[in-house]
């Protein structure tokens, strides 16, 4: 019995290597309903468009859908969506292939940073990217015309 709990305390003590580090959600210097993560602002939004439609919608806030740069933003990304959707499904990011089958983020940012699915992506073109695909939530390349939520951030005073 003293073995068992032995056992017991330590397996709740542990923890695994997969587990994020909580990431708390601060408006900052933001518009309501943003969020702020290293001088940038985030917006999730639960409507489900096209990627174009999303990226669209995003403009017209002054701002674009997410470009992800590290570990720590995409961990920062997938918080804001697990805060709106406990489900964590299929979210819109920035990234596309829509011009000569090169992935670049919407507001051109540099590609200095992914986390694909295994497989991924396929070579195709004309594909767009979305967040928490599979087990472990990574990026999936999609077609543009599919309707997911979506990610917008900007830069600290842009949005309105």
């Amino acid at each position: 019995m003293i073995w068992f709990l032995l056992l017991f305390s330590l397996t709740l003590g542990a923890v695994s290597p997969s587990d994020e580090r909580v990431v708390k959600l601060q408006r900052g210097n933001c518009p309501m309903f943003w969020y702020s993560f290293n001088g940038r602002c985030y917006k999730y939004v639960s409507t489900r468009l096209t990627w174009a439609d999303a990226a669209l919608q995003c403009l017209s806030q002054r701002a674009s859908l997410v470009s992800i740069h590290s570990l720590e933003e995409q961990n920062f990304v997938k918080s804001l969506i697990k805060n709106f959707d406990h489900g964590e499904g299929p979210t819109w990011i920035g990234l596309n292939d829509r011009v000569d089958d090169k992935w670049m983020w919407s507001d051109g940012a540099p590609l200095n940073f992914t986390l694909w699915y295994a497989e991924q992506p396929k070579p195709a073109g004309g594909y767009c990217a979305q967040i928490n695909y599979g087990d472990d939530l990574k990026w999936k390349h999609q077609p543009c015309g599919y309707s997911y939520a979506y990610v917008c951030a900007s830069r600290i005073d842009c949005p309105l």
